[in-house]
This record gives structure tokens, C-alpha cells and sequence, in this order.
């Protein structure tokens, strides 16, 4: 398909491009279900809008990337087709936006996350064991990891909250799914449909209010994220294995993604009751899943989580209640499991890390109580939220709508006193050669430029919470873990570039002139190193 030359491009200049770009969605929306709906003309004009502007707006990329696919899609029927398809979507998408990092770049991204989950879902319906089998699974990992590793490049460490995007995010949704929607029920649902790995009180969030772009790239992050571990499940690794490939894996991209919106998402994710990742694994690889977010989110300390770079208020205490709220849950599960050790571990690294006394004055200067209060009995996840809920109870309102509604499945019973208090977390004279995660102390001031720091060692306070789930474990084990020694099977990221695992514009989508495309950049390795294994 010719480019169309923009006639008249003056007159896209500032506010009329807006108001041009808003027409012409707006005129999408009321014509996309008709009978007589001809893509080509949309797609002419979206060509149009988007030639003009050297940085185009995510909206503009998004209907014109959707019409151009929808216009190849037909053409499409076997599954490998599709996946090669959603390549050069891939491809296209990236090409369009001159910036070279930024969140919104992340945010553009989402459909190909909703596109690759569809034929994702469709690998039930070929032979993974045959070689045409094996090569779509081959492709769906590599687009995967491309996303993944676009995404890493992406980053920035100052999340920022403006950038609101110029329509709602269900009308861009509606002209992936071809239909528009008014109520707010059908909003969730059209929300719900092209984000099937966010829960339902995430989608609710994002349906319920103008939506950032910031926002955006967090949650397409997500679903990303759990994507990747998704596909993992389909490898023959037995399942302990692959629980701390993982999480090695996914400790290792969350800190090379330094976005606490996406953070926030998954932990918030983890209150609900089950994962959104059903429809592509069985509820017993759900429960590994989960086991695995609970040591990513609980055990390891972010640098960029650290309560001077949290300059946002509201998300800084949405995100520290959530982690509060997902500490209790993780404890309780492993203790009604017969895993104390673990309960005890999650139990001592909440203790040493900043929450609990950032929570408590937090909550202290918001009620004005000050010092009339004597605070939780203890810095245990338990002791803290029972007093939280003990504070809610007399009037005081602390937890946000949605932290509200996980109180009534996260109640506490009413003991007198916390028998929970965390073991002694000053003792630096355990050997450190085992501990279960290094920290990322990017950014600390009193870091030297020439040490590494993935092989800093970790605060003697969260060494002591690794180092009392792994006390329990038996000499024989040990001993079976030296003997494996280099064979064990590690899971990693390779190298790329994007457009090693993308085609050419030209193959699918009409060409442009210029190519603005970041892709050049080749992904970083997201894996941590070998020392940072479990």
C-alpha cells in the first residue's frame, strides 16, 4: 500500500492536530461496526496524521498499527502466520516513535502483548511435540523476549505522572476489539478482554478514571512479565527447578525495570485469589506461580522502591499498605502449609526493611495522633495490619477503596499478643555464600562507580531472613546441590537486538520514508548472574 503525502500539513500544527486526531477516532468509533466499515479509508487517513508529526502521539500509533493489522489479519490462518504477523506489528509499532526511551514507548507495546496472549491461547490446538509445534513456540518465546527486552531499554527511574492520554483507554481498546461501549460494566469487560493477565481490580482501575500514560506502561509491563513466566511452564523442567529458575529470572528483570507502577501491579495482583494466568496453566502451576511473585515482591530490597525515590504520596502509600497486605497473606499461607520457615523468613525481611516504620508514621501524621499512640506491638507484618485494623474499627480511616475490600479475606484474629516477632536479624557472622538474593544498591550515594553491584553483599538484616528459610535445609540436600555443581540448568535471557526477532516493516505494513525506529539498541541481559542464584 502507497504512502498517502499529507496535503496541507500546516494545518496539523498544535491544537488543530488534536482536535484532527480526537475527529478522526471519534469518526472510527461510529463507523467501526457498520456494514459497509472500509479500513482503507481510516487507514489513509491515520497514515496521514501519523506522517506529519515526528514524534506522533500514542493514540495515533495505536489505531493506525490496529487498522494495518486488522487489514493483514484476514489473510492469516495458521498459528506461525500469526505469530510472524504480530512480529511485524511488533516492528511497526516501535518504528513509529522517534523517542528512543520512555514509558510511553513501554506503553505503546500493549497490543502486541494482547495480540501474542491470543495465540498464545490457541497452542492448545497443535502438537508442541512436533517440529512445526516447536518452531511456533520457538517464535512466541523469541517475540516475547524481544518485548521484554524493548521494554528494559525503555526504562527510566523517574516514573512521572502527567501525560494523560488524549482519549479514554477503552476507546484505543475498542478499535483493537471493534466495538465501542458506554456503560461502565462493558468498559471493564472491552478492558478485561485486551488485558487477560491483570486482575479484575486492576482492569477496574484503569476503566474507572482518565488513565496515564505512565500507568499504561506499567501495567503492559505486567502482563509481559507474567507472560514470559507463562511460557516457561511449557518447558519438560521439573517444577522445583523451575520455581527457582524463575525466580532468579524474574528478581533479576524487575530490578532492571525499575518501574514501581508495574511493581505496584503485581503486588496488588498477588491479593486476589487466584492469578490471572488460568487460561494458560493449571491451578497447580498457579500456586508455584504465585510462590515464586511472593519471594520476588517480599524478600529482595529495590533501590527504587526506597522512600526518597517514592515522590508520588499517593501511589507510595497505596503501594506500601499492598506490600504490607501481601507480606500477612504470603506468612499466613506458608504457615497453614507447614512451612515455617519460609512464613519466618518473609516475617524477618518485612521486619528490617523500611515499611513498618515508614507505615507507622505514615499513619501517624495523617490521623494526627503523633505520639498519643503507642504504636503496633511489633514490626511483624500481622502486628502492624492488626493495628491498622484495630485504628479502622474505632473510626479512623486509613485504607483506600480498594485496600479496603481485600479486609474482610485478610481478618486477623484476636490474640492478645504477636507471637510473630522476627528472630534476631544483627547476627553478621553467618557465612553469606548461600544467601537467597542479592540486593540492588543502584543508586546508593555511598556506592563506588567501580564495584559491582549485583555482587554487593545484602544488608545483614535481609541476609538474616534469607538465611532462616534456608537453616532448615538438610546436609543431604546441600550435598545434592554441590554434587549437581555446574550442571544445574539456568534460565536466561540471550542477548538481541529487535530486529533480529522482527521483520521488516516492508514485509507486512506499508513502508515509511523515515525509520525512526529504536530498535538498533540491543537488550540487556535481564538474568542475574550466576552469584545471584538461589
Amino acid at each position: 500500500m502507497a504512502l498517502i503525502q499529507p496535503q496541507n500539513s500546516h494545518n496539523f500544527i498544535g491544537e488543530d492536530y488534536q482536535i484532527a486526531l480526537n475527529n478522526s477516532i471519534q469518526n472510527l468509533l461510529d463507523s467501526i461496526q457498520e456494514p459497509s466499515f472500509e479500513i482503507s479509508t481510516f487507514l489513509s487517513n491515520f497514515q496521514e496524521l501519523l506522517k506529519v508529526k515526528h514524534d506522533p502521539p500514542l493514540e495515533t500509533i495505536w489505531v493506525y498499527s490496529a487498522l494495518a493489522f486488522k487489514n493483514l489479519k484476514n489473510e492469516k490462518d495458521e498459528i506461525l502466520e500469526q505469530v510472524l504477523a504480530v512480529k511485524s506489528l511488533f516492528h511497526v509499532i516501535t518504528s513509529c516513535s522517534a523517542s528512543c526511551s520512555s514509558l510511553k514507548n513501554v506503553a505503546l507495546v500493549g497490543p502486541v502483548v494482547y495480540e501474542v496472549c491470543k495465540v498464545v491461547g490457541k497452542l492448545k490446538e497443535i502438537d508442541s511435540g512436533s517440529k512445526n509445534g516447536k518452531k511456533v513456540v520457538k517464535e512466541i518465546k523469541s517475540l516475547v523476549d524481544g518485548v521484554l527486552g524493548y521494554v528494559n531499554v525503555c526504562v527510566c527511574d523517574n516514573v512521572g505522572y502527567g501525560g494523560e492520554l488524549i482519549r479514554p483507554l477503552v476507546d484505543l481498546v475498542g478499535v483493537w476489539l471493534g466495538d465501542t461501549v458506554s456503560e461502565i460494566d462493558e468498559k471493564e469487560r472491552s478492558l478485561r478482554g485486551f488485558f487477560p493477565l491483570l486482575s479484575d481490580v486492576i482492569v477496574g482501575g484503569l476503566s474507572g478514571k482518565e488513565c496515564d500514560v505512565c500507568e499504561l506502561a506499567g501495567v503492559v509491563t505486567a502482563e509481559a512479565f507474567l507472560l514470559r513466566m507463562c511460557l516457561e511452564f511449557r518447558e519438560g523442567v521439573s517444577r522445583k527447578v523451575l520455581q527457582e529458575e524463575l525466580r532468579v529470572w524474574a528478581v533479576g528483570s524487575v530490578t532492571g525495570f525499575k518501574n514501581v507502577l508495574f511493581f505496584e501491579t503485581l503486588v496488588k495482583m498477588l491479593l486476589e485469589p487466584t492469578l490471572p494466568v488460568t487460561s494458560l496453566l493449571s491451578s497447580e502451576d498457579e500456586i508455584i506461580m504465585r510462590k515464586v511473585l511472593y519471594d520476588v515482591v517480599i524478600l529482595p530490597e529495590y533501590s527504587f522502591l526506597k522512600p526518597d525515590r517514592l515522590t508520588h504520596q499517593p501511589v507510595k502509600q497505596s503501594l506500601t499498605i499492598a506490600r504490607l497486605m501481601v507480606t500477612y497473606e504470603a506468612t499466613e499461607t506458608y504457615r497453614k502449609d507447614g512451612d515455617h520457615a519460609k512464613s519466618i523468613s518473609y516475617i524477618n525481611a518485612f521486619s528490617a526493611s523500611h515499611i513498618p516504620a515508614e507505615l507507622i508514621k505514615w499513619v501517624k501524621d495523617e490521623t494526627g495522633m503523633g505520639n498519643k499512640s503507642s504504636g503496633p506491638n511489633g514490626y511483624s507484618p500481622k502486628a502492624v495490619l492488626k493495628w491498622i485494623y484495630d485504628l479502622e474499627d474505632q473510626g479512623i480511616n486509613i485504607l483506600d477503596k480498594d485496600m479496603s475490600k481485600y479486609r474482610a479475606r485478610l481478618m486477623i484474629n484476636s490474640l492478645e499478643t504477636d507471637n510473630e516477632q522476627p528472630d534476631s536479624i544483627t547476627n553478621g557472622k553467618k557465612s553469606d555464600n548461600n544467601v537467597l538474593f542479592y540486593f540492588d544498591n543502584k543508586g546508593d550515594e555511598e556506592m563506588n562507580e567501580d564495584i559491582d553491584d549485583k555482587n554487593k553483599p545484602i544488608s545483614d538484616a535481609f541476609m538474616a531472613a534469607a538465611h532462616s528459610l534456608q537453616s532448615v535445609e538438610s546436609v543431604g540436600k546441600r550435598k545434592r546441590k554441590e554434587r549437581k555443581g555446574s550442571e544445574k540448568k539456568h534460565l536466561k535471557f540471550r542477548k538481541h537486538s529487535i530486529n533480529e526477532i522482527s521483520l521488516s516493516s516492508g514485509d507486512m505494513f506499508p513502508s515509511f520514508e523515515e525509520d525512526n525506529s529504536s530498535s538498533e539498541a540491543e537488550v540487556e541481559n535481564l538474568t542475574s548472574d550466576d552469584e545471584s542464584e538461589d
